[in-house]
């Protein structure tokens, strides 16, 4: 097992671990467990379960922001580049559970935890680009003139506290209906 794989394996368990359980349930005993290796090898990598959990928070927004941002520039309006934002952050949650379960399960104790900056930047970060895109549709006057892009950015970030079985068509039409002037 090289370096690489190794902390990877360990940040894969550990993910899996805060995902299920919650970052104040989950020890670091369990993680090693469940990534197979000695817990003195974690913290050869991690010099603290804060460190690890806030190593997994920030490759999770990246992941999420990846999934989300990367193709939009390829839309050719803004009304799709929203509806394929809205589809894709859906599909995201829905398929991509770990990650769901961890925003969901840790967003309020990272914002909240002063040690967290890292984490809290990086969700923050997260948000000010979901708000920009808000922005923009307002500016292109696609978007309802009432509509606050901060409000609506927050109701955005919460769907992950959407039942499954909700999720997918209506909240996309949901939102749909809030934002956009015309619906189409």
């Amino acid at each position: 097992m090289t370096r690489r794989n190794t902390r990877e394996i360990i940040l894969k368990a550990a993910k899996e671990a805060f995902s299920k359980k919650g970052y104040d349930a989950v020890s670091i005993d369990e993680i090693a467990q469940i990534a197979g290796v000695r817990k003195s090898l974690i913290y050869y990598y991690f010099p603290s379960k804060e460190a690890l959990f806030e190593e997994v928070w920030i490759n999770s927004i990246e992941e999420l922001e990846n999934e989300l941002f990367n193709s939009e520039k390829d839309e050719p309006t803004y009304i799709t580049k929203i509806k394929s934002f809205l589809r894709k952050y859906i599909d995201f949650l829905t398929s991509k559970k770990e990650i769901a379960d961890l925003l969901r399960k840790e967003k309020a104790k990272v914002l909240d935890k002063k040690d967290w900056e890292n984490a809290k930047s990086k969700y923050e970060n997260f948000l000010q680009r979901v708000e920009e895109l808000i922005i923009e549709g307002k500016n292109k006057k696609v978007i309802k003139e009432e509509v606050d892009p901060k409000a609506v950015t927050e109701m955005i970030a919460s769907v992950d506290s959407v039942p499954r079985k909700t999720l997918l068509k209506s909240v996309e039409e949901m939102l749909i209906k809030i934002l956009l002037k015309d619906n189409t």
